[in-house]
């Protein structure tokens, strides 16, 4: 080990203990950005405003220079030599809870060497490991080449608005790396499609309610479905019995509670989505009460739920006709995890994140015939194309070199199909700190889902690759 990193490694674990409380801090605010709730220096909410402050907290007892962009990002600098500016950037935002937790979701719980809690790994953890980082320059004197700016973002789960705002106020950063995908070096990031599928118009409807996830980015744990029609006139599941639960309740309905494997919706290996339970097992049910010429649904209800069948037939977009993959970037995934009933039409959200095979308009286009076959309205939300930086750039070999040297791997940059604040940028990426195969313990999860855990020894690590990185970010031409 050489002499920086000695320092580095004897810094991390002088302050590890303030690093834990710090996360734990952060991660008590319920900080779901809602911006319905705006209110003045607030345009996500008290809570996500709350959880801001408690970072720019942070980043002061650090010695930062702290500031915010009117509440949508906050600000927190070491002065550089020089007029260049090398930046982070974290979010203190995060999905809903969402069922399915052992613990408060906001209490975090340190465990047999794992924190347990919303946000320690998406990414509360990771902003906390990034001042911590600009910090080492603090604590030992350095005045670096580039000013280092650690920003913190309050709307990268649903919109990113928040750096929309920032980027119309301020100027692009000379390099930007974000701690919020996993290692080695995600330089490249998928397109991204959303739309809504709406029923035609249900008139005395059996299907009375129906939830699924918190948030479209999210693959459902639970679903749950209410139907009016009394529980013991329902036939047993046959498939997936041991993952469906069926009850009678108070009013004579019946209830349908469907447990999946959750998780984040660009990542669907080894989930199963909780709402694709349930279309399963109406179809099933549909077939049983044929079989004695009865109808358990409407008409309208099983030419939509028989349509949502195709949706939910895999996680990769074959039963819609969307299906694309490229050498790159590897397949489209298509997550269908918000489901309600709502002013008689059934809606269901889909979130797809595609390679630079296909395009938004081509997907939309693919749609059409199975939409028109079923008479379903498709509402198209946001379309985003893919985005790369080139894995030749100086400052992204910086990054994987730093990475490989910790670890003693021979990486090489990624794409991925999750969605950073990096494609917003013009020269960005993601960089760690979560680690591809890492085992979670068995009442841990993954982010986005319940009991989202992140391992103390893999932060510890991203920790010291991070302060290394900026060292030798300093040491580039930007």
């Amino acid at each position: 080990m050489n002499q920086v990193e000695q320092s580095v490694a004897e810094y991390v674990d002088e302050v590890w203990e303030d690093v834990v409380a710090d996360i734990e801090q952060l991660v008590s605010y319920p900080s779901v950005a809602v911006a319905a709730d705006a209110e003045p220096g607030a345009p996500f909410g008290r809570p996500v405003r709350d959880a801001l402050d408690c970072a720019l907290g942070i980043a002061q007892k650090l010695g930062y220079q702290t500031s915010d962009d009117d509440g949508y990002v906050g600000i927190a600098d070491i002065p550089g030599r020089g007029d260049k500016q090398l930046a982070t950037i974290c979010h203190v935002d995060v999905v809903p809870a969402g069922p399915g937790w052992n613990t408060d979701p906001f209490a975090m719980e340190r465990r047999e060497g794992w924190l347990l809690g919303r946000g320690v790994i998406d990414d509360k953890g990771p902003a906390v490991l990034s001042l911590y980082a600009g910090a080492y320059l603090l604590k030992h004197g350095i005045v670096p080449r580039y000013t280092f700016r650690a920003l913190l973002g309050c709307d990268e789960e649903v919109g990113m608005s928040d750096v929309h705002h920032y980027l119309e106020n301020h100027a692009d950063p000379d390099f930007l790396f974000t701690p919020d995908a996993e290692f080695p070096v995600c330089n490249a990031e998928k397109g991204q499609f959303g739309a809504t599928f709406v029923s035609p118009k249900i008139d005395g409807g059996r299907i009375v309610s129906w939830s699924g996830a918190e948030a479209s980015n999210a693959i459902p744990s639970q679903s749950i479905c209410e139907l009016a029609i009394a529980a013991d006139e329902l036939p047993a599941p046959v498939e997936n019995a041991d993952r469906l639960e069926i009850t009678a309740l108070d009013n004579g309905h019946a209830q349908i509670f469907a447990h999946g494997i959750g998780g984040h919706a660009s990542m669907p290996e080894g989930t199963i989505n909780a709402v694709g339970l349930i279309v399963a097992y109406l179809r099933e049910a549909e077939d049983a009460f044929g079989a004695r010429d009865e109808r358990l649904l409407t008409p309208a209800e099983h030419e939509f739920v028989k349509f949502l069948a195709f949706v939910h037939a895999d996680a990769y977009g074959r039963g819609l006709g969307i299906d694309a993959t490229s050498p790159a970037f590897g397949p489209l995934t298509c997550n269908a995890g918000l489901i309600r009933v709502a002013d008689g039409h059934i809606e269901q959200v889909i979130d797809v994140r595609f390679p630079d095979s296909t395009s938004a308009d081509t997907i939309r286009e693919q749609l059409d015939p199975l939409v028109g076959r079923f008479g379903v309205t498709c509402r198209v939300g946001r379309a985003k194309v893919p985005f790369s930086v080139s894995a030749d750039d100086p400052a992204v070999k910086a990054l994987i070199d730093t990475y490989n040297e910790f670890t003693g791997k021979h990486a090489e940059p990624f794409a991925m199909g999750g969605g950073t604040y990096a494609r917003n940028f013009a020269r960005a990426v993601s960089f760690g700190p979560e680690e591809t195969g890492l085992e979670l313990p068995a009442w841990g999860g993954q982010m986005h889902g319940p009991n989202e855990c992140a391992n103390e020894e893999q932060l510890k690590q991203a920790l010291k690759i991070y302060i290394v990185a900026i060292l030798r970010l300093n040491e580039l031409e930007l």
